[in-house]
Protein backbone atom coordinates (compact mmCIF):
# COMPACT_ATOMS: atom_id res chain seq x y z
CA UNK A 1 0.00 0.00 0.00
CA UNK A 2 2.66 2.47 0.82
CA UNK A 3 4.32 1.78 -2.45
CA UNK A 4 1.90 3.55 -4.06
CA UNK A 5 2.02 7.30 -1.83
CA UNK A 6 4.16 8.58 -4.30
CA UNK A 7 5.65 12.08 -3.51
CA UNK A 8 4.45 15.53 -5.39
CA UNK A 9 8.38 15.05 -7.60
CA UNK A 10 7.34 11.79 -8.20
CA UNK A 11 4.83 13.11 -9.71
CA UNK A 12 6.19 15.50 -11.55
CA UNK A 13 8.91 13.19 -13.17
CA UNK A 14 5.92 10.66 -14.39
CA UNK A 15 3.88 13.73 -15.63
CA UNK A 16 7.30 14.80 -17.50
CA UNK A 17 7.68 11.13 -18.82
CA UNK A 18 3.73 11.08 -20.39
CA UNK A 19 4.42 14.24 -21.86
CA UNK A 20 7.28 13.59 -23.68
CA UNK A 21 6.17 10.52 -24.78
CA UNK A 22 2.86 12.04 -25.94
CA UNK A 23 5.13 14.31 -28.10
CA UNK A 24 7.84 11.92 -28.63
CA UNK A 25 6.36 12.30 -32.91
CA UNK A 26 7.69 15.57 -32.55
CA UNK A 27 11.04 15.02 -30.53
CA UNK A 28 11.51 12.56 -33.04
CA UNK A 29 14.54 13.48 -35.13
CA UNK A 30 15.60 16.68 -32.70
CA UNK A 31 18.47 16.25 -29.73
CA UNK A 32 15.65 15.52 -27.65
CA UNK A 33 14.58 12.17 -29.13
CA UNK A 34 15.68 10.37 -26.36
CA UNK A 35 14.41 11.83 -23.55
CA UNK A 36 10.96 9.89 -23.18
CA UNK A 37 12.96 6.76 -22.77
CA UNK A 38 15.59 8.96 -20.10
CA UNK A 39 12.54 9.51 -18.22
CA UNK A 40 10.82 6.15 -18.26
CA UNK A 41 14.38 5.19 -16.77
CA UNK A 42 13.98 7.42 -14.08
CA UNK A 43 10.61 7.26 -12.93
CA UNK A 44 11.30 3.17 -12.74
CA UNK A 45 14.35 3.96 -10.56
CA UNK A 46 12.47 6.19 -8.49
CA UNK A 47 9.90 3.59 -7.84
CA UNK A 48 12.26 1.03 -7.58
CA UNK A 49 14.21 3.14 -4.79
CA UNK A 50 10.95 3.74 -3.22
CA UNK A 51 10.77 0.17 -2.96
CA UNK A 52 13.47 -1.12 -1.79
CA UNK A 53 13.76 1.75 1.17
CA UNK A 54 9.96 1.19 2.27
CA UNK A 55 8.93 -1.96 1.52
CA UNK A 56 12.67 -3.98 2.13
CA UNK A 57 13.94 -1.75 4.62
CA UNK A 58 16.84 -1.57 2.91
CA UNK A 59 19.55 0.75 1.92
CA UNK A 60 19.75 2.36 -1.77
CA UNK A 61 22.42 4.54 -2.50
CA UNK A 62 23.57 2.26 -4.72
CA UNK A 63 20.94 2.95 -6.81
CA UNK A 64 21.09 6.44 -6.92
CA UNK A 65 24.59 6.44 -7.49
CA UNK A 66 23.74 4.42 -10.87
CA UNK A 67 20.65 6.81 -11.69
CA UNK A 68 22.78 9.78 -11.02
CA UNK A 69 25.98 8.95 -12.92
CA UNK A 70 23.32 8.04 -15.71
CA UNK A 71 21.50 11.34 -15.85
CA UNK A 72 24.89 13.19 -16.14
CA UNK A 73 26.14 11.35 -18.98
CA UNK A 74 22.35 11.60 -20.28
CA UNK A 75 22.46 15.80 -19.69
CA UNK A 76 25.95 15.81 -21.67
CA UNK A 77 24.90 14.62 -24.55
CA UNK A 78 22.22 16.76 -24.69
CA UNK A 79 24.16 19.62 -24.82
CA UNK A 80 26.93 17.72 -27.18
CA UNK A 81 24.20 18.02 -29.54
CA UNK A 82 22.86 21.39 -28.94
CA UNK A 83 26.11 23.53 -28.44
CA UNK A 84 27.83 24.88 -31.42
CA UNK A 85 31.49 26.35 -30.25
CA UNK A 86 33.69 22.95 -30.97
CA UNK A 87 35.51 23.61 -27.66
CA UNK A 88 32.02 23.89 -25.93
CA UNK A 89 31.13 20.49 -27.04
CA UNK A 90 34.43 18.76 -26.63
CA UNK A 91 33.65 19.54 -22.64
CA UNK A 92 30.87 17.66 -23.29
CA UNK A 93 32.05 14.62 -24.72
CA UNK A 94 35.07 14.48 -22.59
CA UNK A 95 32.63 14.66 -19.76
CA UNK A 96 30.70 11.43 -20.89
CA UNK A 97 33.33 8.29 -20.64
CA UNK A 98 35.45 10.24 -18.03
CA UNK A 99 32.66 10.94 -15.11
CA UNK A 100 31.38 7.16 -14.97
CA UNK A 101 34.85 6.25 -14.19
CA UNK A 102 35.64 9.13 -11.73
CA UNK A 103 32.32 7.54 -10.09
CA UNK A 104 33.67 3.90 -9.97
CA UNK A 105 37.10 5.12 -9.03
CA UNK A 106 35.49 7.17 -6.23
CA UNK A 107 32.69 4.31 -5.13
CA UNK A 108 35.85 1.66 -4.84
CA UNK A 109 38.45 3.56 -3.35
CA UNK A 110 36.87 6.63 -1.01
CA UNK A 111 32.80 6.52 -0.38
CA UNK A 112 31.90 2.77 -1.00
CA UNK A 113 28.79 1.15 -3.28
CA UNK A 114 26.48 1.41 -0.24
CA UNK A 115 27.32 5.08 0.38
CA UNK A 116 25.75 7.82 -1.85
CA UNK A 117 28.20 9.41 -4.31
CA UNK A 118 28.35 12.85 -2.95
CA UNK A 119 31.97 13.90 -4.28
CA UNK A 120 31.07 12.85 -7.70
CA UNK A 121 27.91 14.29 -7.76
CA UNK A 122 29.37 17.97 -6.90
CA UNK A 123 31.88 17.83 -9.32
CA UNK A 124 29.10 16.29 -11.91
CA UNK A 125 26.72 19.86 -10.87
CA UNK A 126 29.28 22.19 -11.29
CA UNK A 127 30.23 20.28 -14.90
CA UNK A 128 26.13 20.49 -15.50
CA UNK A 129 26.39 24.04 -14.43
CA UNK A 130 28.91 25.69 -16.72
CA UNK A 131 27.72 23.77 -19.20
CA UNK A 132 24.63 25.34 -18.88
CA UNK A 133 26.42 28.75 -18.66
CA UNK A 134 27.93 27.94 -22.17
CA UNK A 135 24.53 27.64 -23.82
CA UNK A 136 23.05 30.98 -22.17
CA UNK A 137 26.66 32.77 -23.40
CA UNK A 138 25.91 30.96 -26.93
CA UNK A 139 22.60 32.97 -27.12
CA UNK A 140 23.81 36.40 -25.92
CA UNK A 141 26.73 35.83 -28.45
CA UNK A 142 24.17 34.66 -31.06
CA UNK A 143 20.42 35.54 -30.38
CA UNK A 144 17.93 33.72 -31.62
CA UNK A 145 15.40 34.78 -34.40
CA UNK A 146 12.33 33.24 -32.23
CA UNK A 147 11.52 34.10 -28.40
CA UNK A 148 13.03 32.08 -25.88
CA UNK A 149 10.26 30.73 -24.41
CA UNK A 150 9.75 28.77 -28.00
CA UNK A 151 13.19 27.00 -27.77
CA UNK A 152 13.08 23.90 -25.94
CA UNK A 153 16.88 23.90 -24.92
CA UNK A 154 16.40 27.31 -23.16
CA UNK A 155 13.48 25.87 -20.71
CA UNK A 156 16.11 22.36 -20.76
CA UNK A 157 18.69 24.55 -20.04
CA UNK A 158 17.10 26.83 -17.36
CA UNK A 159 15.69 23.61 -15.32
CA UNK A 160 18.94 21.93 -15.22
CA UNK A 161 20.64 25.17 -14.58
CA UNK A 162 18.38 26.02 -11.30
CA UNK A 163 17.98 22.08 -10.04
CA UNK A 164 21.81 21.83 -10.17
CA UNK A 165 22.59 25.29 -8.62
CA UNK A 166 20.15 24.24 -5.10
CA UNK A 167 21.49 21.06 -5.03
CA UNK A 168 25.01 21.99 -5.31
CA UNK A 169 24.72 24.96 -2.76
CA UNK A 170 23.49 22.16 -0.39
CA UNK A 171 25.57 20.10 -0.80
CA UNK A 172 28.86 22.55 0.00
CA UNK A 173 26.51 23.65 2.94
CA UNK A 174 25.46 20.34 3.89
CA UNK A 175 28.16 20.00 7.06
CA UNK A 176 26.68 23.71 8.38
CA UNK A 177 23.38 22.09 7.81
CA UNK A 178 24.17 19.00 10.16
CA UNK A 179 25.69 21.34 12.59
CA UNK A 180 23.49 23.63 13.17
CA UNK A 181 19.73 21.94 12.23
CA UNK A 182 20.51 18.33 13.14
CA UNK A 183 18.04 15.80 12.90
CA UNK A 184 16.53 18.69 10.69
CA UNK A 185 18.84 18.19 8.14
CA UNK A 186 17.42 14.87 6.57
CA UNK A 187 13.70 16.50 5.86
CA UNK A 188 15.34 20.24 4.82
CA UNK A 189 17.14 18.15 2.14
CA UNK A 190 13.86 16.36 1.16
CA UNK A 191 12.19 19.55 1.43
CA UNK A 192 14.96 21.63 -0.91
CA UNK A 193 15.49 18.46 -3.28
CA UNK A 194 12.05 17.97 -3.71
CA UNK A 195 11.67 21.39 -4.78
CA UNK A 196 14.32 21.70 -6.77
CA UNK A 197 12.74 18.53 -8.98
CA UNK A 198 9.22 20.30 -9.58
CA UNK A 199 11.46 23.21 -11.13
CA UNK A 200 13.21 21.20 -13.11
CA UNK A 201 10.69 19.01 -14.36
CA UNK A 202 7.99 21.71 -15.15
CA UNK A 203 10.75 23.35 -17.02
CA UNK A 204 11.36 20.13 -18.87
CA UNK A 205 7.44 19.92 -20.11
CA UNK A 206 7.63 23.76 -20.86
CA UNK A 207 10.08 22.74 -23.25
CA UNK A 208 8.52 19.49 -24.86
CA UNK A 209 5.40 21.53 -25.55
CA UNK A 210 7.11 24.95 -27.11
CA UNK A 211 7.53 24.51 -30.45
CA UNK A 212 10.67 22.69 -31.95
CA UNK A 213 12.50 24.38 -34.45
CA UNK A 214 16.49 24.18 -34.93
CA UNK A 215 18.13 27.06 -33.02
CA UNK A 216 18.83 29.97 -35.56
CA UNK A 217 20.73 32.69 -35.01
CA UNK A 218 20.55 36.62 -36.15
CA UNK A 219 24.03 36.49 -37.58
CA UNK A 220 23.34 33.62 -39.48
Amino acid sequence: MYMFLLTMDTYAELCAFIVSALTYRRLRGTPFRLFPFFLLFIVLVELAGRYISVILLQKNAWLYNISTTVEFVFYAHIFLLTLHTPDFKKLAAWFMPVYPLLVLLNLVFIQGFTQFHSYTMVLGSVVMIVLCCLFFYELLLNPVEEELRKDPMFWISTGILFFYLGDLSYNLLFNLVQKHAGHMSTKLFISINNNLILILYSCFIMGFLCRRTPRRSLSQ
